[in-house]
């Protein structure tokens, strides 16, 4: 029987989040570990399977790094700007209530030209992802990383799923369950491919342009989850206007890239994109220096049980 840690283990450095399936601490200014909450952990085991993966490919600097993996740890690049979704919180007002409560206010809005480059680097994340026949599958704005320089990076890759298989779905507005126009597909979320994970970049961007989420303006109940589910079923969205990125939002919502691919190469033309500093990969020599740095924490006992 898998045993569930529920005791924040001290032993990894300083405790930074709690997810469903790990705990993450920041062991240094270079590298953080995650960690199972239950042994034996099969989504755990997924994502380090999935990092070997990647690891075997030229790397993409839109998404987090991970410097060694071992069954109990996996012992990833320190990004320090948090996640977005406590980037764009962080500018909200909102009340106390269930859900989260209600928006009052966006006091602060991120600037266009850095959207455009977010949405140019979550796009060609996910573009890289399908190019190995691969899908995110829970693009959301806790599993999107911030760097030092405001460079975002996909991660958390427990979910990933093949291109083609038949889609899980996540909470709304992250996924959306299709409606007639799907014919046979009507009432699920489809498989997983283009359609799908589009969709979520669609809501991710609209959550960038507007500081607050679909549907998440005041006029719905924090609390009444299946009115949104019905109304993106029904494909009715939030108003958008004529501007570029509005455009490509709508298109998201409506499956009409063809590809992940078709959809970074749009964003790789925003002027945000194009004018401001682009992210790079790690180094080899670099990666391998931390790699050994890793090695000697496991060997030094930062695994060992508290």
């Amino acid at each position: 029987m898998s045993r569930f840690r529920k005791q924040i283990p001290e032993s990894h450095g300083e405790f930074i989040s709690l997810g469903a399936v790990g705990w993450v601490h920041k062991v240094n200014g270079r590298i953080a570990l995650k960690s199972p909450r239950e042994d034996n952990c099969d989504k755990f085991a997924h994502e380090n399977k999935m990092y070997e993966i990647f690891g075997s490919h030229f790397p993409c600097p839109d998404l987090s790094h991970s410097f060694l993996r071992v069954p109990p740890g996996n012992f990833l690049a320190l990004y320090t700007g948090g996640t977005l979704e406590e980037r764009l919180r962080g500018h909200q007002n909102r009340s106390e209530g269930p859900g989260g409560g209600i928006i009052m206010e966006v006091k602060q809005k991120e600037s266009i030209s850095l959207v455009e480059r977010w949405i140019m680097e979550l796009s060609n994340a996910a573009a890289w992802l399908e190019s190995l026949g691969y899908v995110h599958n829970d693009i959301r704005p806790p599993n999107l990383l911030l760097d030092a320089h405001d460079h975002l990076k996909l991660a958390d890759f427990d979910s990933v799923q093949e291109i083609g298989t038949p889609a899980e779905g996540s909470a709304a507005p992250w996924a959306r369950v299709l409606g007639p126009e799907a014919g046979e597909e009507c009432g699920s979320f489809g498989v997983n491919g283009a359609r799908y994970e589009q969709f979520a970049i669609g809501s991710v961007l609209y959550l960038m342009t507007r500081g607050y989420e679909p549907y998440d303006d005041g006029t719905i109940d924090p609390e009444n989850a299946p009115v949104v589910v019905d109304l993106l079923q029904r494909m009715e969205f939030p108003p958008l206007g004529e501007a570029r990125l509005d455009t490509i939002i709508e298109k998201c919502w409506k499956g009409r890239f063809n590809s992940l691919t078709d959809l970074a190469a749009e964003t790789k033309l925003l002027p945000g994109a194009i004018d401001l500093p682009r992210a790079t990969a790690f180094e080899e020599k670099y990666c391998s220096q931390i790699r050994k740095e890793c090695e000697q924490l496991v060997e030094n006992g930062i695994l060992d049980e508290d």
